[in-house]
């Protein structure tokens, strides 16, 4: 980009079309690894609503938000490594950025340890969710396949957030969709019983996520060691354990963590309890079917705040606030036009796009009534995904941490209990209103924040001084064109 386009946000017209193509072309490579994780789900999902087993299609999705419960607080922390690894391009210092991906795979081999002891909790668990048995017994066993997906996912976050921070977006995308394929073949083949395989059934599914998370987390490991990495950021040279990296990392990462834990935790009680034991199996299959939607339109935003989040914190490290200021501007219209574009479809098309995965009246007229719910309040989710990422990139994690805890148990949980019991000829459409209030709320208090730039005067290596290398690589010397 010219120096005349950096200065004058308006030099080439109102808006500023090298900025937005930037946004589109980092943007671009991390919705589409985002939205194979997404598919990844989905199809499993599409998949075993066609098995023939109702039960199994009940199941299977709070199953995996009650993984995804414990999963995501790793996933959280180690999320951090694209505003360190951004941070660190900015500054220069190319040996600090593969220094952090090689903590984050430290982590996650943590976290599947300990994931692994807490297994023989998940019966205690899926009990407590006062679901029917032949359901609990279902997730249960899905739930028990798949602890052996925590560490390669948590690997798999940190691996690729290293990658958007350094601006290789399509190297994250690339694993991706092979791991997409991956999953998608040993999935179909272990539901349906092909190949000479019996049919698993939901087991099946988890068996092919299993390869699938695995697949990809060793794709990502070999090309952080691979000739090209290696010689710009000397990743075979780095792989030492570094306690105060590791430190950085929990200190900035460790709010991010809890909040995705219970931005999770808040989720999977809403689905399995208050939509699914509160008011029964058919308001289950209809948030179920619902759910696959909100995930095709919220997960490709994500994308576009983790490509926020690395160009935000590339921008803090040379020093430049005010681009990091024009580029979430613009990642923000970017998803706000994808999202108002969804709540057209998913309004008009409710019905029909319900009918896909089940085509019982009452799931169908339940789920088109929550669909009209995501069509309102999704425009304001942008604004919470988009300015929550920038958050993130400036290392700005503990207020909006603390208020999207808050926020999430009083009016997801408590708001969805209250209506659900003051208003229960709603159903669970009852509980979803709650839920859009706190969207609302959250993304106008985001915007607000943002707005106040309190995030300028933080410093995410305050305590990070000082080097654990007895040499400095030339590759700190050599910013590439490829790199900025």
């Amino acid at each position: 980009m010219s120096q005349t386009s950096l200065e004058n946000p308006t030099a080439s017209g109102w808006v500023d079309r090298n900025m937005l193509r930037e946004v589109v072309t980092m943007s671009f490579p991390i919705v589409v690894a985002n939205s194979c994780r997404m598919l990844m789900d989905v199809s499993d999902y599409w998949m075993i609503s066609h098995a023939g087993n109702t039960d199994a299609s009940a199941a299977i999705l709070p199953a995996q938000m009650i993984m995804w419960s414990f999963m995501v607080i790793g996933m959280g922390i180690v999320s951090i490594a694209s505003t360190m690894a951004s941070q660190n391009l900015g500054r220069g210092k190319l040996r600090d950025c593969s220094a952090y991906a090689w903590q984050c795979l430290y982590l996650s081999a943590g976290f599947w340890i300990v994931g692994a002891a807490l297994w023989p909790l998940l019966p205690t668990v899926f009990a407590w969710a006062d679901i029917n048995e032949s359901i609990r017994l279902l997730q249960c066993r899905y739930a028990a396949i798949c602890v052996w997906t925590i560490g390669p996912t948590i690997a798999s976050t940190g691996m690729s957030a290293f990658f958007n921070g350094i601006h290789r977006p399509r190297v994250t995308m690339t694993v991706a969709i092979e791991g997409i394929v991956v999953n998608a073949a040993v999935s179909y083949v272990l539901i349906f019983g092909k190949l000479g395989f019996p049919a698993m059934g939901i087991e099946g599914a988890a068996w092919g996520t299993v390869v699938g998370t695995n697949y990809r987390a060793l794709r990502l490991t070999l090309w952080l060691c691979g000739p090209s990495i290696n010689r710009e950021f000397a990743s075979r040279e780095t792989w030492r354990f570094n306690r105060r990296k590791m430190t950085n990392i929990f200190r900035f990462g460790g709010p991010s963590g809890l909040q995705w834990c219970s931005d999770v935790t808040v989720w999977a009680i809403f689905v399995a309890v208050l939509a699914g034991s509160y008011f029964g199996k058919t308001e289950q299959l209809a948030t179920n079917a619902a759910w696959q939607y909100l995930r095709v339109s919220f997960i490709p935003c994500i994308g576009v705040g983790m490509a926020i989040s690395a160009m935000v914190g590339k921008a803090i490290g040379s020093g430049d606030h005010e681009r990091a200021i024009r580029v979430t501007r613009y990642g923000v219209i970017l998803m706000t036009a994808f999202m108002c574009t969804c709540s057209v479809v998913f309004f008009i098309w409710r019905r029909d796009m319900i009918a896909i995965f089940n085509d019982e009246p009452d799931v169908i007229a339940i789920g088109a009534n929550v669909m009209i719910c995501a069509a309102v309040f999704q425009i304001f989710d942008v604004m919470g995904i988009g300015y929550n990422s920038a958050f993130r990139g400036a290392g700005d994690t503990f207020a909006p941490t603390i208020m999207f805890i808050v926020a999430h148990w009083v009016f997801v949980i408590g708001g969805g209990f209250f209506v659900a019991e003051i208003f229960p000829e709603l159903g669970s459409v009852g509980p979803w209103i709650a839920a859009s209030v706190l969207i609302i709320f959250i993304g106008i208090w985001l915007w607000w924040r943002w707005h106040k730039r309190h995030w300028m005067t933080i410093d995410v290596f305050k305590h990070d001084t000082g080097e654990d290398w007895e040499s400095v690589s030339v590759a700190d010397e050599q910013m590439t064109e490829t790199s900025v």
